[in-house]
């Protein structure tokens, strides 16, 4: 199940900083972020969203180890919007993330492009109060494995009330990180960028405006020199597009220029195929004159 560890990492370190920082609420009707799923009632206690350039991303986290849940719509204004399907098309989405990405790691909204995986209802935008409030519901199938009755969870009753949102994208400090590629040939022009260390792993993830991400996984204790990517384990590659979902795993190389363990700060150059491999991702990109100076937290 290794390969949805790295699949998701990209969304817990994205989730996470966009629900780090929330304005005041001292004057501002309650909050709540819940849904029903496995006899239980997650109850979220760190919130957050955004509605940028017509898409809404809210973000709910519960525990201090990523479990969450996320939604995805394409639009940036209230409506029903039926999670995977718009005109045929694969467009907006839900995903749960368990704690620390642990055992199946995540469970998707994914679809056949024809049936809808469940419904999320943007029921007010309030543009004075800068929140957001709703109801949801979908089924969520662990794309590992595909859709089986093993692996099918049914979330219910999900509701989000006043959510906070924010029409920028708050960085956490970067340390002066740097990160550059280009998709096909164009450039990559990242808004988030973040360098993690957790279990054993680095991770570098550079989103831009929450529908696309290049991330890397590497050892903790990788040495300068040059490497290939591998599938399943550290040191691995991807290029994820959110909406509509997909992941493409790289095939390809890398460098490591240096690491200083002690400070916490990786140099490299990088270059990769990036191969379809989940989610209805079809085709391939070619990621090239990749680069970054990280300093990972």
């Amino acid at each position: 199940m290794k390969k949805i560890t790295y699949l998701l990492v990209l969304s817990i370190a994205l989730v996470t900083f966009s629900c780090e920082k929330e304005p005041s609420r001292a004057s501002l009707p309650e909050v709540n972020f819940s849904v029903d799923f496995d006899g239980q009632t997650f109850v979220a206690d760190q919130v957050g969203a955004t509605v940028l350039d017509d898409v809404i991303n809210i973000t709910g986290l519960r525990g201090p180890n990523n479990e969450s849940i996320t939604l995805t719509v394409v639009a940036g204004t209230e409506g029903v919007y039926q999670l995977g399907v718009q005109n045929g098309a694969l467009v907006h989405g839900a995903a749960y993330i368990e704690q620390n990405n642990s055992t199946n790691g995540a469970w998707v909204a994914l679809t056949d492009g024809v049936s809808s995986q469940g419904t999320i209802i943007i029921s007010e935008i309030n543009d004075v109060n800068k929140t957001i409030s709703g109801n949801f519901s979908f089924t969520g199938n662990n794309p590992s494995v595909g859709n089986t009755s093993s692996f099918v969870r049914e979330f219910t009753n999900g509701t989000f009330k006043n959510i906070p949102y924010s029409n920028t994208l708050s960085n956490p400090p970067t340390n002066n990180n740097s990160f550059t590629a280009k998709i096909d040939g164009v450039e990559f022009e990242e808004d988030l960028l973040a360098g993690i260390l957790s279990s054993g792993n680095i991770s570098i993830i550079a989103t831009k405006n929450n529908i696309s991400s290049i991330g890397l996984t590497l050892p903790s204790d990788i040495a300068a020199g040059d490497y290939d990517f591998t599938f399943g384990v550290a040191p691995v590659g991807q290029y994820n597009i959110f909406t509509p979902f997909s992941s493409n795993i790289a095939d390809g190389s890398f460098t490591i220029t240096s690491h200083d363990i002690p400070n916490k700060r990786i140099i490299g150059t990088f270059s990769f195929t990036a191969e379809a491999f989940g989610g209805g991702a079809t085709g391939s990109f070619e990621i090239t004159e990749g680069s970054f100076d990280i300093t990972y937290q």
